[in-house]
């Protein structure tokens, strides 16, 4: 039985985006995404390449056309989660000031939530997969104007 429209939660956020170099993660993730009404529009990318590529063609984008949340797997080939984030601070502030980044990832390292709190865009750090209690605090983290506050609610 498919849900009425009416079912279907109002969205939170117009844009996402995944970028996880697995496309069974991205495809799952996405799932959540649209059925908890996070977000209305999710972008994927397996690729952290391309996904910075999209970011930058983004430059003279409406604000509503700029992802405000990015969720980044660390472990990739080509292009780390490190890596991106290096390069993501590169970005005009134009396009960073409007997203915020979720380390969304199967490390179990706690190096790596140390290391991720260095960087001022990440605001936290969840292990896959999303899951709808994740979802929920992060609203509550980035409603309550913590933008700035690094918290690993999933770590």
């Amino acid at each position: 039985m498919t849900p009425d429209i009416q079912d279907q939660p109002t969205p939170k956020h117009p844009i996402v985006m995944l970028i996880d170099d697995s496309s069974i993660d991205n495809f799952v993730n996405k799932k959540i995404i649209e059925r908890y009404g996070f977000a209305a529009e999710v972008l994927a990318f397996t690729r952290a390449r391309h996904a910075l590529k999209h970011l930058l063609q983004l430059k003279n984008a409406a604000d509503d056309q700029i992802p405000s949340i990015i969720f980044l797997d660390l472990n990739m080939p080509e292009i780390d989660g490190y890596e991106f984030l290096e390069t993501f601070n590169l970005l005009s502030a134009t396009i960073k000031k409007h997203i915020r980044i979720v380390i969304l990832t199967s490390s179990i390292n706690p190096t790596d939530v140390e290391k991720c709190a260095n960087y001022s865009s990440v605001v936290t750090f969840l292990h896959k997969p999303l899951v709808k209690n994740n979802l929920d605090a992060l609203d509550l983290l980035l409603t309550e104007g913590r933008h700035e506050v690094y918290s690993a609610i999933g770590a």
